[in-house]
């Protein structure tokens, strides 16, 4: 019986601290990227030849994504989205890019932002990206190919999917989100 008096708040404060939640923290936007390029090994898309770029690459790294380059693709509103021009907090806290080199519509983004709101104005940036691509396809035998992307918002997570088969890409990416 002493044995039980001894149990039972330890069992109780062991349930108030699992309660209180260590969550596990969320995924790397590489870790997400991942999940999509081995996703397409499943579809019947090969996967063009490209190029991954992450946020958490050192800047000096030919892996790194740059504010620069994130402006060269999504446009001067993309501009201060990593925080490297600024003291502040980075609104986009974790991204990684793949992109085809060949001249082939592929295309795969991650984005982890900070709050909902900003994941909704990187959305809008992806969408004009994707109209960007979509018009300089436009016809040429990739044209059906680069309209076919989409764009979701996962809470704080954006993900783009520019592919011929967007939905087992996507559900990977999914399967990993918080």
């Amino acid at each position: 019986m002493g044995h039980l008096r001894f149990l039972v708040p330890v069992l109780i404060l062991s349930l108030l601290l699992s309660a209180c939640g260590t969550s596990d923290p969320p995924p790397a936007a590489s870790e997400v990227l991942t999940a999509m390029l081995a996703a397409m090994e499943d579809t019947a898309q090969p996967l063009p030849d490209g190029v991954i770029r992450l946020s958490s690459a050192p800047a000096d790294s030919p892996d790194a994504l740059t504010e620069t380059f994130l402006s060269a693709l999504y446009g001067e509103a993309a501009r201060g989205l990593l925080g490297e021009d600024s003291t502040h907090s980075r609104p986009v806290q974790d991204a990684a890019l793949y992109l085809s080199v060949s001249p082939y519509p592929f295309e795969l983004g991650v984005f982890r932002c900070v709050d909902e709101d900003t994941a909704r104005a990187v959305a809008a940036l992806c969408r004009g990206r994707l109209d960007t691509l979509a018009r300089g396809f436009r016809g040429s035998a990739y044209e059906v190919a680069a309209s076919g992307g989409r764009v979701a918002v996962e809470g704080n997570w954006v993900l783009l999917v520019l592919c011929e088969d967007p939905i087992p890409v996507s559900e990977a990416a999914r399967r990993l989100l918080p």
